[in-house]
């Protein structure tokens, strides 16, 4: 009897002790990219290994009835940079809603093309820089075949392309025949698409895109629009009403928020997102409820809004606590063995706020 009670512990100890690998990820979305937007001594301290980097939107031009890329960002080269990178393209739900599928075909063509530069671009700088660091002596070294190689480890880096859509019932039908389009004009890389939390649980309604894998973006979870939303970027109560079962039929990644922001009112209308630039809540237009609510005490402009005094403000972010509670989620119904789990977004403001020891110990609970 002893020696079954052993085994029993025994085995229990070894299931307890089982830990899966996951790869540490985030999401750069700004618009511009440089040394100054990117700190590779936090991404070290956070053992960061691959970035989601969104390179351009994709909109709807009604004037010209068709898509068109814009906000592109031209190139991520840095010398430094030596992770893994997946390219990322967001398109609007009017692209698909209102494109036939000629034009969808043509778009697949354009946003390949657009893809190539980007690449070709960084990959020119980047390889060049690096080069330079070896300070090689142009008449005694072969420079060129350096180069050669480092863009061939550039290109290395490059496995994915992620595709990002909030589609609808409507659009999905376009949406799918687009991706199908893109997957076929860069066979080479592994296609991913996000999947909001709706189209997670309702899947067999919404349909699975025809990727790879899909990314699971785990905020923006109710409108920001309403007074009434306690926060709309996420809650553990909120996420388990969609992450409630584990039988999504792509193998997924998963996307958490760190960011936080400030939405304005009047009344009950909503007045959108106050710019980070001009949140610095001790000037004296500003007029503190609590920690997360100030009012505003003087008519004033801020960037290119109009506020009134009596406007209100709410200050958003996911509190140390409620991630835990949402990574807990995550784990209990989505297998995340070998994928990636990456927060939104990268900013050094972001990271700072919410610290190295907290960001690594949500990567790390997804070990245990």
């Amino acid at each position: 009897m002893k020696k079954i009670v052993g085994l029993l512990l025994a085995l229990a100890a070894i299931s307890c002790s089982e830990k899966y690998e996951i790869k540490r990820s985030f999401c750069y979305w700004n618009t511009s990219y440089s040394s100054y937007s990117f700190d590779f001594n936090m991404a070290d301290s956070l053992k960061v290994s691959h970035m989601y980097m969104r390179l351009f939107d994709v909109g709807w031009n009604p004037y010209e009835k068709r898509a068109l890329p814009i906000a592109t960002l031209w190139d991520f080269a840095d010398e430094h940079n030596r992770g893994e990178v997946t390219p990322s393209i967001y398109i609007t739900n009017d692209v698909v809603l209102n494109s036939n599928r000629s034009q969808l075909t043509e778009l697949a063509g354009q946003i390949k093309k657009r893809i190539n530069t980007i690449l070709d671009k960084t990959e020119d700088f980047a390889s060049g820089a690096t080069v330079d660091r070896y300070n090689i002596d142009e008449e005694k070294d072969n420079r060129y075949s350096c180069i050669l190689e480092e863009k061939k480890i550039f290109r290395e880096r490059i496995k994915e392309i992620l595709i990002d859509c909030d589609w609808t019932l409507k659009s999905k039908d376009n949406y799918f025949f687009l991706l199908g389009e893109i997957k076929k004009t860069i066979p080479q890389y592994q296609l991913s698409a996000t999947i909001r939390l709706w189209q997670y649980r309702d899947f067999e309604k919404a349909g699975v895109p025809p990727t790879d894998r899909g990314l699971l973006m785990c905020y923006n979870m109710k409108d920001p629009a309403s007074q009434k939303t306690d926060n709309s970027i996420g809650s553990a109560h909120e996420m388990a009403k969609y992450v409630n079962h584990d039988d999504y039929p792509l193998k997924l990644d998963a996307a958490l928020p760190i960011f936080s922001w400030t939405l304005a009112y009047r009344g009950e209308k909503f007045l959108g997102i106050v710019p980070e630039e001009h949140t610095n809540f001790e000037r004296d237009i500003f007029k503190k409820r609590d920690d997360t609510h100030y009012t505003f005490t003087k008519d004033v402009v801020l960037g290119e809004t109009y506020y009134r005094s009596g406007d209100e403000l709410r200050i958003e972010r996911v509190s140390d606590a409620e991630m835990e509670k949402m990574i807990g989620i995550l784990k209990d119904n989505v297998d995340l063995e070998d994928s990636k789990v990456s927060f939104f977004s990268w900013k050094n403001n972001y990271i700072n706020d919410y610290g190295i020891k907290t960001i690594s110990g949500f990567y790390e609970m997804f070990g245990r």
